[in-house]
């Protein structure tokens, strides 16, 4: 009872979903004990009666749920166990109905965009830290971590869609900025970092959607300046930023070679050019007449496909095996946590992976997640247009990894899901 008269006091749901909100971009642990504290309050907070009704009548949290019951069902049905490592991973996208059934201000949840923009900027802040002292507590260990960049507090595949959807955020906030000068800023320091990172996905999603949001949603004389502004530091930052400039004709060349594979010639002075890294008192001409000495040599190198072994070739393989997978069980899968207990290399699709892993049948489940929002958009009379770009984001990021399972980005799925297809009594708040 005491319990319950301090949490009606103090709101204090209100507060945990700013520092989630903030947390999310900076720091798991943190956000992590955040939900946990957000359950632990709508537990107390009781009324589970009322909770069951309200997600009843909102498709967006009943699909959620849906969606987690069947994994939890088809795990118990094919692998006899209702716990394993990738439903304590999908189990978080349980916070959206719990979002959703909690009692949040409406002035809290207004907020929630630019406290999230304000996170980002943290990380920024603290990601040129590390690159001016590499050698601090700070730095974030991983990936590229030998790559002179600024590095991020998370990974460069969930950094690099943050920095795109804070970008389309501040733009849905053009209204409430009134300087175009700090407008225009703000997204020009999200786009260099984002340029500025490994994260492909992030960068490619931003430069398909950013014209179709300025031309059909936000036209305006100062947007048509902003496409031009954007595209102009694109140039730049392809000439003065290896990161993205590495990005960018690593991708060319990866999809070069999977198509267009190397002659034998070429394959020879591939191996001779790393040998010769290998060792600097022997020179390339020197391998390549050592190579060609030796027959077994040149028929090893020959079979050799230098395309498949890239990121994007290996990709390429992990998909093509995936297809064969999906055709032995196409309607079930093969259960959930296959991956995990085969250790077959995940096909960096997320589409893929569930059609593997638990068949036609739950892609139809997750896929109607995403119905129920675009829906949402089109049944709403005063058009929100991040209601359609938000499930048309999500869904093109979720064909290059699994944005809908790893922590950061399901976590994020679950709060924008809540704040921009606000359910009752918030329906009307307007992000």
């Amino acid at each position: 009872m005491m319990m319950m008269k301090i949490y009606r006091k103090l709101s204090v749901q209100n507060y945990l979903l700013l520092l989630l909100t903030f947390s999310l971009s900076i720091s798991i642990y943190i956000t992590d004990v955040i939900i946990l504290l957000l359950i632990i309050i709508w537990t107390i907070s009781g009324d589970f009666k009322g909770k069951f009704i309200k997600i009843k009548s909102e498709p967006i949290l009943y699909s959620t749920l849906l969606f987690l019951i069947y994994l939890l069902i088809n795990s118990f049905l094919t692998n006899g166990e209702l716990w394993n490592i990738t439903i304590q991973k999908q189990l978080l996208i349980i916070l959206l109905p719990i979002l959703g059934t909690l009692n949040f201000k409406q002035k809290y949840l207004t907020k929630v965009p630019l406290v999230f923009i304000m996170g980002i900027f943290v990380n920024i802040l603290l990601s040129i830290f590390t690159l001016l002292f590499p050698m601090n507590s700070f730095f974030k260990s991983g990936h590229y971590e030998n790559d002179f960049f600024a590095h991020a507090f998370i990974d460069h595949f969930d950094y690099s869609i943050f920095l795109c959807f804070g970008i389309f955020l501040i733009i849905s906030l053009r209204r409430k900025i009134k300087n175009k000068y700090i407008y225009l800023g703000i997204i020009l320091i999200l786009l260099i970092t984002l340029l500025n990172s490994y994260g492909r996905v992030g960068i490619l999603t931003f430069f398909l959607l950013i014209p179709f949001i300025l031309f059909v949603f936000e036209r305006s004389r100062l947007h048509n300046r902003l496409l031009i502004i954007l595209f102009t530091c694109a140039v730049i930052m392809y000439n003065y930023a290896q990161p993205f400039q590495n990005r960018i004709n690593n991708t060319f060349k990866n999809i070069s070679l999977i198509y267009k594979p190397l002659s034998l010639e070429e394959k020879i002075e591939l191996d001779a050019m790393f040998l010769e890294n290998q060792n600097d008192s022997l020179k390339k001409e020197h391998y390549i007449n050592e190579i060609l000495k030796n027959k077994h040599w040149v028929e090893a190198i020959a079979k050799k496909n230098h395309g498949l072994e890239t990121s994007l070739g290996k990709r390429y393989v992990y998909i093509k095996k995936s297809f064969q997978l999906i055709k032995q069980k196409p309607l079930f899968g093969h259960g959930v946590n296959y991956f995990k207990k085969t250790k077959k290399e995940l096909p960096h699709n997320n589409f893929i992976f569930i059609l593997v892993e638990v068949g036609i049948l739950g892609l139809g489940f997750l896929l109607l997640i995403f119905f129920t929002q675009i829906k949402d958009f089109f049944n709403c009379s005063r058009k929100n247009w991040l209601k359609l770009i938000f499930p048309v984001f999500f869904l093109f990021i979720m064909c290059f990894d699994n944005y809908i399972l790893h922590h950061n980005t399901l976590v994020f799925f679950c709060l924008f899901s809540f704040i921009i297809f606000t359910p009752r009594p918030f329906k009307n708040i307007s992000v």
